[in-house]
């Protein structure tokens, strides 16, 4: 960590970048926690690409998101920005998250990779921490918010109100239900329809929840659902909702099993018994967090199944895993195969386990 400057306790406004998916911009939400303990009467503004800011739109610790479009340079948005704040925070080490800050800030601190590539980003920043992806995403706030005189605070938190517990409560009849949510914007995290319905089958016969899948407003989401009823029993629900909704059905289920994606990240963050399926992925960098977690990588083991707290990792124990691409290179059929390979009487086997431990904890 490079440090040319302190952040010191007259700060008065800081701004959160963060151009990525609506994810990685929930994964900031520690820091966001460590400035207000920290500078209690600071205020604390985001600006994200249009879209993201549905993980944080409700939170209490935020005044005001900008947001941009994700396409184009977004000068226009940027030129008002021009330092007006005491600090801005690159929350993301890519160029257009390093750039913003700069702008924005009198006073800048950013994530930035190793290596001779990102030279002048360590030159434009205040303070530079290096991105390790040995270590969790969550880790790199902590790093940034010790930048900032902070101490880290290691809690990720999404936001819902009294509206949509409401709406979750009239749209989801069970008293006592399994959350299950399987869509990604990827289709290399996809798992198999068949699986989930058979998934929903055990639950169904070995438990007295409901499974209440999730719908989107996606079209390749409903299709793929459909796919999945055909293989479900018929007693399943489905809960279509927006994400702030879909936080509020989290707080009330018994658990929730979902893969790579920014759902998953926000069922940990409202610390639900959690199974994560992973297949290709760095768990060491962006498993789900368990909140009260002080590693800097808590999935440091990066394959098979990794256990702690409420937060369970299910990955296959192959030597190819993980290999963090999107094309499977041992697949003669166009599929990831350590993603298939993970049958459904295991995961509700996991699921069973984590929530008899947590709820009996």
């Amino acid at each position: 960590m490079s440090n040319k400057n302190r952040c010191n306790t007259k700060v008065q406004s800081f701004l959160i970048v963060c151009f990525r998916y609506i994810g990685d911009v929930l994964m900031t939400t520690p820091l966001a926690l460590a400035i207000k303990t920290a500078y209690p009467d600071a205020i604390i503004d985001y600006l994200v690409f249009q879209g993201t800011d549905k993980a944080i739109i409700k939170s209490e610790l935020i005044r005001n998101i900008i947001t941009v479009p994700r396409q184009g340079s977004n000068l226009g948005a940027l030129i008002p920005l021009f330092r007006r704040y005491d600090v801005a925070v690159a929350a993301y080490p890519s160029d257009r998250t390093t750039i913003a800050a700069v702008f924005a800030g009198k006073y800048s601190v950013g994530l930035s990779y190793q290596g001779n590539a990102s030279w002048w980003k360590r030159m434009l920043l205040g303070a530079t921490c290096i991105c390790d992806d040995r270590n969790h995403v969550v880790h790199a706030m902590s790093t940034l918010a010790v930048c900032l005189g902070a101490i880290p605070t290691p809690r990720v938190s999404m936001g819902y109100d009294d509206n949509d517990v409401d709406f979750a409560n009239n749209f989801i009849s069970a008293q006592r239900y399994i959350l299950l949510h399987p869509y990604s914007l990827k289709r290399c995290k996809y798992w198999p329809a068949e699986n989930w319905g058979r998934l929903a089958y055990l639950i169904h016969q070995h438990t007295n929840c409901t499974a209440v899948f999730t719908a989107t407003p996606s079209a390749e989401d409903n299709a793929f659902l459909e796919e999945i009823l055909v293989c479900a029993p018929e007693n399943v629900a489905v809960f279509s909702c927006d994400l702030n909704q879909f936080a509020a059905a989290l707080a009330g289920c018994i658990g929730y099993v979902g893969i790579d994606t920014a759902a998953t990240h926000i069922a940990a963050a409202l610390e639900v018994p959690t199974i994560a399926l992973f297949g290709p992925t760095l768990t060491r960098y962006w498993a789900p967090w368990p909140n009260g977690c002080r590693d800097a990588s808590p999935f440091a083991a990066n394959k098979g199944v990794q256990r702690l707290g409420y937060v369970t990792v299910v990955q296959k124990d192959w030597e190819c895993v993980p290999c963090n691409r999107e094309v499977c290179t041992i697949s003669r059929r166009d599929r990831m195969e350590c993603l298939e390979q993970l049958g459904p009487d295991e995961i509700f086997r996991e699921l069973m386990d984590n929530v008899a431990d947590y709820h009996h904890g």
